[in-house]
C-alpha cells in the first residue's frame, strides 16, 4: 500500500507541476520519492527494528526535503494543493503495517506519524509559510489504528479460547483416578463384603474357624487405606508441558494470521522432558522456520510434526513449496545457520535440511531431553 501510494503521488505531483509552470523544478522531488521506495523495500524485505528505525527516520528527511523543494517551487500549494505535499507524510504512517503484534504496529504508526508532523512544521518554518498538514495523515492514522485495535482484540479474544492444557491434563488426570478408585472399590467389594455374605448365607452350621479367619482379614482389608492409594497418580506431569504446548499454539495462530496455514500432527501429548531455556529455544527456531516458508517457499500452508521420547523432543517443519539446493547456498548467509542450527546446538541438539528446488523442504529440530529428568514423583510422597 505504502509502495503504490508513492507510485501513485509521482504523476500528480508531475501533473501538479506541468500545470503550475515548475515541471523543471521536480528533480528533487522525484529522488525524494524514488528514495522513499528503496526504503520501503529494505523494510520489507528485511525486517526489523533497525530496517524500520531507518525507514521512519529517513523516511522523515526526505519528506523535509521533498515538501521544501515544492513549496520554494510554489508556496501557494501549502493552501491549495496539501495534499501534494503530505504524501510522504502519510506513507510515513504506514511504517508499522509489517509487525506481527498490533500494539507493536501501532506504535510504530504513531512514530510516523510525529515525525510526519515534525517534517510539516520544520518544512513550513523554512520556506515561511503557515503549518498546513492537510487531512492525509491523520485519516491515515485513524484508520490503522482502528484497524490494530481490532486485530489486538481479535488476538486477545482467540487467545482466551486456546485451551488451559495445564488445567485440562488435570481434570483428565482426576477423572482418571476417580475410574481406578470405583473399579477398585467395586473389586473389593465383590471380593470382600459380597463374598463374605455368601459364605454366611450358605453355611449350615457354625462357622468354620478359617471362615473367621477370613473374614477377619477381609475386615483388616478394608480398614487399611493403602488399597485407595494404590488409584492415586502414579506421576506428575511437568509445568513445562503446557508452557510449550501453549506456546507452539500461539505461534500456529500469529502465523494464521500472517496468511499461513500451519497443521499441527504428531503425538503432541507425550510428556516433553527439556529444560525451559531449550524449549524457548525450540519455539524460536520453529518460528524462524516457519517465517522462512512465509517469505521464501512461495506456499500457503505448513505441517509440524511433533514427536517425543524419553530421551528427546522432535520437531519436523514441513512445506511444499518451490524448495531450494542446500548446496548453493553461500557460506555468508547466516539466516537458517543463526536462527535455527546455532541456536539449537547451543542446547546440544541437531537440525537436518532436506530441500529440492520445486519439491518443497522439510527442516527436522530435535532437542535433547533435561540432564535430570523429570522422574514419576509417588502419590504418597510429600
Amino acid at each position: 500500500m505504502a509502495i503504490v501510494t508513492i507510485l501513485l503521488t509521482v504523476p500528480v505531483v508531475i501533473d501538479v507541476a506541468v500545470d503550475r509552470g515548475f515541471a523543471d523544478r521536480l528533480g528533487v522531488p522525484l529522488l525524494c520519492l524514488a528514495g522513499m521506495l528503496v526504503l520501503l523495500a529494505v523494510s520489507g524485505r528485511r525486517p526489523g527494528t533497525a530496517t524500520r528505525l531507518l525507514y521512519v527516520l529517513g523516511g522523515g528527511v526526505l519528506a523535509l526535503v521533498y515538501a521544501v523543494a515544492l513549496l520554494r517551487a510554489d508556496p501557494t500549494l501549502n493552501d491549495e494543493a496539501a495534499f501534494v505535499l503530505n504524501r510522504p507524510a502519510v506513507v510515513l504512517v504506514l511504517g508499522g503495517v509489517s509487525i506481527v503484534r498490533p500494539l507493536v504496529g501501532l506504535l510504530w504508526s504513531l512514530a510516523g506519524y510525529a515525525v510526519a508532523t515534525t517534517t510539516a512544521v520544520v518544512a513550513a518554518l523554512l520556506v515561511g509559510v503557515h503549518f498546513a498538514p492537510g487531512w492525509g495523515p491523520t485519516l491515515a492514522l485513524l484508520v490503522y489504528a482502528g484497524a490494530f485495535l481490532a486485530l489486538a482484540a481479535i488476538r486477545a479474544s482467540q487467545k482466551r479460547q486456546i485451551p488451559d492444557l495445564a488445567r485440562l491434563e488435570d481434570d483428565t488426570r482426576r477423572l482418571s483416578i476417580e475410574s481406578q478408585f470405583e473399579q477398585r472399590a467395586a473389586a473389593i467389594v465383590h471380593d470382600t463384603v459380597l463374598s463374605d455374605l455368601s459364605v454366611v448365607m450358605n453355611s449350615a452350621g457354625p462357622l468354620h474357624p478359617r471362615a473367621r479367619d477370613r473374614f477377619r482379614a477381609d475386615v483388616a482389608t478394608l480398614s487399611d487405606a493403602a488399597w485407595l492409594r494404590e488409584s492415586a497418580d502414579p506421576s506428575t506431569v511437568a509445568p513445562l508441558d503446557a508452557v510449550l504446548r501453549n506456546a507452539l499454539e500461539l505461534l500456529v495462530s500469529d502465523f494464521q494470521w500472517r496468511g499461513l496455514t500451519v497443521d499441527v500432527t504428531g503425538d503432541s501429548d507425550a510428556a516433553i522432558r527439556i529444560s525451559p531455556e531449550a524449549a524457548a529455544s525450540l519455539v524460536s527456531a520453529v518460528r524462524a522456520c516457519l517465517d522462512n516458508v512465509l517469505d521464501h517457499a512461495g506456499t500457503g500452508s505448513a505441517e509440524l510434526v511433533v514427536a517425543t521420547t524419553a530421551d528427546a523432543v522432535t520437531v519436523m517443519v514441513i512445506d511444499h513449496g518451490r524448495g531450494f539446493d542446500p548446496g548453493t547456498v553461500a557460506d555468508d548467509r547466516l539466516g537458517l545457520r543463526s536462527s535455527v542450527v546455532m541456536r539449537i546446538r547451543s542446547h546440544g541438539g541437531s537440525v537436518r535440511v532436506w530441500s529440492t528446488p520445486g519439491s518443497g523442504t522439510s527442516v527436522l529440530i530435535s532437542v535433547p531431553g533435561a540432564a535430570t529428568p523429570l522422574d514419576p514423583v509417588p502419590a504418597d510422597a510429600g
